[in-house]
């Protein structure tokens, strides 16, 4: 992970495979902290507080705090729904995710900024506004990460609320999976989880389809492509392939479908 880090302490290089931008970003330096905690790697390392440093350097005054895709990037190979464009409303996705690290790893003056985000994250979560799959994973993360460090914030409102974006957010139909949506599995990553429960009736068939298509070489294929044929996007393709494989694995590990 380190060396697609910046001296900033943002990601970039291609950390997020479908935008190869160099310089820091917000949506692949959120990745970082979502891995950070799939891992379980170190969160006092100076690493990750460069990325939460990051954050606080580079929180906007526009009301999602940090844009998506940089103009920078249109200058690099980029995958098509990554164009920039001025941001207008609120939208959790990085949000939610680097409020999480803020309010359980950050400053004082993250914790301030972590606080503001998640009320705002929340507010969206209650409500009946549009709330898409990436933003429901992003708040998802927020409330476990303070779940678990027995926060306040989390009611049973909350609970209520995230479990209902959850299930407006999950496919449970098998046919449309090789289509890009969220599946079972893309919210529960073990029978541990905390919304397990809330898709349970579709994780046996989730599975079946995980197995049944695995590729003769062993990995998964993307249910997205960038829809061009280049070195670029074959390259892209083949680094979605290794991320979606290790991701699967290590869920069907933990639910003890693979041994040691």
């Amino acid at each position: 992970m380190l060396r697609y880090q910046n001296p900033d302490g943002g990601m970039g290089h291609g950390f997020e495979p479908d935008v190869l931008l160099p310089l820091s970003a917000a949506i692949p330096t959120a990745e970082a902290i979502f891995q950070t905690y799939d891992y379980g790697l170190d969160t006092n390392g100076h690493w990750f507080r460069d990325i939460l440093a990051y954050f606080e350097n580079s929180v906007q005054d526009i009301p999602k705090y940090w844009e998506d895709c940089p103009k920078e990037a249109m200058e690099y190979p980029h995958a098509p729904w990554w164009n920039w464009a001025p941001c207008t409303v609120f939208n959790p996705n990085p949000c939610g995710c680097v409020a999480s690290a803020f309010l359980r790893y950050g400053t004082p003056s993250q914790k301030d900024l972590g606080l503001r985000i998640a009320r705002d994250c929340f507010a969206l979560l209650c409500s009946r506004d549009f709330c898409g799959d990436h933003d429901t994973l992003n708040i998802l993360t927020l409330v476990e990460q303070l779940h678990a460090a027995g926060s306040a914030l989390i009611t049973d409102e909350i609970l209520s609320a995230m479990r209902r974006r959850i299930l407006e957010n999950t496919c449970f139909d098998a046919s449309k999976w090789n289509e890009y949506c969220f599946q079972p599995l893309d919210f529960v990553s073990s029978p541990d989880a905390l919304w397990y429960d809330t898709v349970k009736d579709g994780i046996a068939e989730n599975i079946s389809f995980w197995l049944d298509s695995l590729n003769e070489s062993g990995v998964w294929e993307p249910n997205f492509s960038w829809g061009v044929d280049s070195d670029v996007s074959r390259q892209v393709t083949q680094n979605w392939r290794g991320y979606i494989t290790v991701k699967r694995a290590r869920i069907l590990k933990r639910f003890g479908l693979i041994e040691q």
